[in-house]
């Protein structure tokens, strides 16, 4: 018995420590993350915000928001007196709001995504630098691209190196 507990031991110790030298130069990236959490992002997009387009736009969508709210609440409350004509009506109006909303917020969002792309642009050798000079000081053998796995441990700091590139290229971008 004694003989097979130490087996049992030995094996899971060997499997334990193949598992453990299989992380070591392993690593993922997640370069959305990495591009919108540095501190130049995080103006850039605080700039767009207090932009006068992005303010009218924004606007304009809390103006359709409240209204299509307001107009909702209307038919609720005064649906069982209304004729059929003046409910279609009302439902009309409401899908024209949503409409209207959608297509406010669908031009924040290109905004934004426009900004995202020439901070991209801006960032990407900036990112391959840093990037390469912790894959040399960590000992990387291996960098994933978070997009490309099916699931990973973020909060394992050994494997998920995003963090770290944020700091390194806040310093890079301080020190410009």
């Amino acid at each position: 018995m004694k003989k097979i507990v130490l087996v049992l031991l030995l094996v899971s110790s060997a499997i334990f420590s193949i598992s453990v030298s299989a992380i070591e130069g392993i690593a993922v990236i997640d370069y959305r993350t990495v591009f919108l959490g540095t501190d130049l992002a995080r103006e850039r997009f605080e700039e767009l915000r207090d932009s006068g387009e992005y303010k009218i736009i924004s606007d304009e969508s809390q103006k359709k928001q409240q209204e299509l709210i307001s107009v909702s609440e209307e038919l609720q409350k005064e649906s069982k007196t209304m004729s059929d004509e003046e409910k279609a009506n009302m439902q009309k109006k409401a899908q024209t709001l949503y409409q209207d909303l959608q297509y406010a917020n669908q031009k924040a969002q290109a905004l934004e995504a426009e900004l995202l792309q020439k901070l991209e642009a801006e960032q990407t050798p900036n990112v391959q630098k840093v990037i390469n000079e912790l894959v040399k000081a960590k000992k990387i053998s291996l960098l994933f691209n978070s997009g490309a796995l099916l699931a990973f441990d973020a909060s394992n700091d050994a494997i998920n190196v995003t963090p770290e590139v944020i700091n390194l290229l806040n310093q890079a971008n301080k020190e410009k």
